[in-house]
């Protein structure tokens, strides 16, 4: 799939600075863009109680038609991609690199093709690894995409953290 140059949904103008949006590429189904979106971030460690309760409230979004928004890096991130995936939901999943070399993973293609995902970044062609940088970034656009919020576990000081108490304050 060769992704496509996309045009940012107008709210994320408001929500991110404008150096942040120099690029925005997708492949998938772009209506998923105008759908509100549940933001899932979580930090990479996660107790497993917090993991279990996560994925029970997976068939709840599922059945209600949530699109779900999310790096998918985590691990707890990656296990409410793959729950969701297996229940025939939709999914956004905002990448830390460029697009030029994406190839989807086997649980992504039929999604992809059935037109249930959206695989978007705002990084340019030239970055093909994921930095701290890159990650942060691509946090910060998971929260401005997100019209709601589920954070089942964020350390606290974490860099995580501090994005979302930025948002928080542009909320106010």
């Amino acid at each position: 799939m060769k992704p496509l140059s996309l045009r940012p949904p107008a709210y994320l103008t408001d929500r991110l600075e404008s150096h942040v949006l120099t690029h925005f590429d997708g492949i998938g189904n772009t209506e998923l863009l105008d759908a509100p979106l549940l933001g899932l971030i979580a930090s990479r460690e996660c107790p497993g109680r917090v993991l279990l309760e996560t994925l029970e409230r997976v068939p709840q979004w599922v059945q209600a038609g949530r699109v779900i928004v999310s790096g998918f890096h985590s691990p707890l991130e990656q296990q409410v991609l793959r729950s969701v995936l297996r229940r025939k939901g939709r999914v956004m999943k905002v990448l830390a690199r460029g697009m030029t070399d994406y190839r989807p993973s086997p649980d992504e293609r039929e999604p992809l093709a059935a037109g249930r995902m959206l695989v978007v970044t705002a990084c340019p062609p030239s970055v093909i690894r994921t930095t701290r940088e890159t990650a942060l970034a691509r946090n910060r656009l998971v929260l401005a995409l997100a019209t709601e919020i589920v954070g089942p576990h964020v350390a606290v000081g974490s860099p995580l953290a501090g994005l979302l108490a930025e948002r928080e304050l542009r909320s106010v």
